[in-house]
């Protein structure tokens, strides 16, 4: 369990990053389906729009991840590995303040979700 000192400065850190978050949600306009009759800006506008989908999916993502740590924090389970329950080193979640896993776990569970990727890409 980690001292409520550094559980606090981790929670500041986070809540500033779930406004960052929050605040850069604008791209959700940029999904909208714009018909243009020229064909090089259909082609565009299909890219735009498939990068804003990404954008928000990456958004999503962290904003689920922030939102996690949060309530380790105040469950008094932050920096503490959700796998090996071992403590996640200060330098990691320095680095990675929503980190859930230590970094040997971490690998294994980027590892792990790479393989499933594939293996849906070989499926579809």
């Amino acid at each position: 369990m980690m001292k409520q000192t550094g559980a606090s400065e981790y929670k500041a850190v986070l809540m500033a990053r779930r406004e960052e978050i929050l605040g850069s949600s604008r791209h959700r306009e940029d999904i909208w389906i714009v018909q243009s009759h020229d064909l090089i800006d259909t082609i565009q506008l299909a890219s735009d729009r498939e990068f804003a989908i990404r954008t928000l999916e990456r958004e999503s993502k962290s904003l689920m991840q922030v939102n996690s740590a949060l309530k380790r924090i105040d469950h008094g389970e932050f920096g503490i590995c959700l796998e090996c329950e071992e403590p996640i080193s200060d330098k990691r979640l320095t680095a990675v303040p929503w980190a859930a896993y230590c970094l040997h776990c971490q690998e294994l569970h980027d590892t792990h979700e790479t393989a499933d990727d594939h293996e849906l890409q070989l499926v579809g």
